[in-house]
């Protein structure tokens, strides 16, 4: 989508809200901005988005550590903007203040990577720009979807944030597992405009995938969107239902998986049918 030309804020993405007790039952402790959503973290969706946008700073906080966010990012090059992450313990409120006083030309952006949406910050900054007030927040049906815009004022203190009301917004809290499973297969069929899955949906089954991938010419695809990423291997006779496998997964011969989502590094065994469920190591969890 083209959006108007607007001045290009600073951004500040917090990155340091915790798993939910569910969650973290299945994906041990990690930061929600490291969760990996169709192949992609939380965190690498918000950094598309804002790519595309040309946002030139960026500066990632993390509460638990910043060297496994930056991991993440990677060679910031990838990007093509300036990315800093950084071991800060902030709420929102008080990010507002400190960097209220660096002053900012083109004001600053706090995007808070605890939740997943579709894309929203073009629009936003768009529609920002109509406004009066110095301190604007994106909202969906009432709802929050984290995502502030401080602009460039005079003023020393902060005022009440005033709300952006954005249409069609697709959000997801990200606190179940069910949350999880579902912003998975929605990014994978589209649900969540915008976004984009690590591959394209598998649509033919041959001996090698563009994906770089090792898929037997016997193995079976029940419908069309099954996503198999890079370094996987399915084995003949294998049955994929509605599946996501992240990279490096292994599926032997005749297995059967549906309507469920493999973490990566895994190995799946053709021991018993597998559905509604989601693979973490060897551990299956139920959805």
């Amino acid at each position: 989508m083209k959006h108007q030309e607007t001045k290009k804020p600073a951004v500040i993405i917090l990155a340091d809200a915790p798993l939910s007790s569910n969650l973290e039952t299945i994906f041990g402790k990690q930061d929600l901005s490291s969760l990996m959503i169709a192949g992609y973290s939380v965190i690498e969706h918000i950094l598309m988005e804002l790519q595309d946008l040309q946002i030139e700073d960026c500066i990632v906080l993390s509460r638990r550590s910043a060297s496994d966010v930056q991991a993440l990012i990677g060679d910031t090059r990838r990007w093509g903007m300036n990315i800093s992450a950084m071991n800060y313990s902030l709420s929102k409120e008080q990010v507002l203040r400190e960097y209220k006083s660096l002053s900012q030309p083109n004001g600053l952006l706090i995007i808070e990577a605890d939740r997943l949406r579709s894309r929203c910050i073009g629009d936003f900054l768009s529609k920002s720009t109509d406004s009066s007030y110095s301190l604007l927040e994106a909202k969906s049906m009432n709802e929050s979807l984290g995502v502030t815009l401080l602009k460039a004022n005079d003023s020393d203190f902060i005022i009440n944030t005033m709300p952006v009301e954005m249409d069609d917004i697709v959000l997801s809290p990200l606190r179940t597992s069910r949350d999880f499973h579902k912003a998975n297969f929605d990014v994978v069929v589209n649900n969540f405009p915008g976004l984009e899955p690590s591959v394209q949906i598998n649509t033919t089954i041959g001996e090698r995938q563009h994906w770089a991938s090792r898929v037997q010419t016997r193995a079976i695809t029940k419908n069309r969107n099954s996503m198999i990423s890079k370094h996987c291997m399915v084995g003949k006779g294998a049955s994929l239902d509605s599946v996501i496998l992240n990279q490096d997964v292994y599926v032997a011969r005749n297995a059967n998986l549906s309507n469920t989502i493999v973490m990566p590094d895994a190995i799946i065994s053709a021991e018993r049918p597998i559905a509604n469920a989601i693979i973490n190591g060897d551990m299956v969890y139920q959805v």
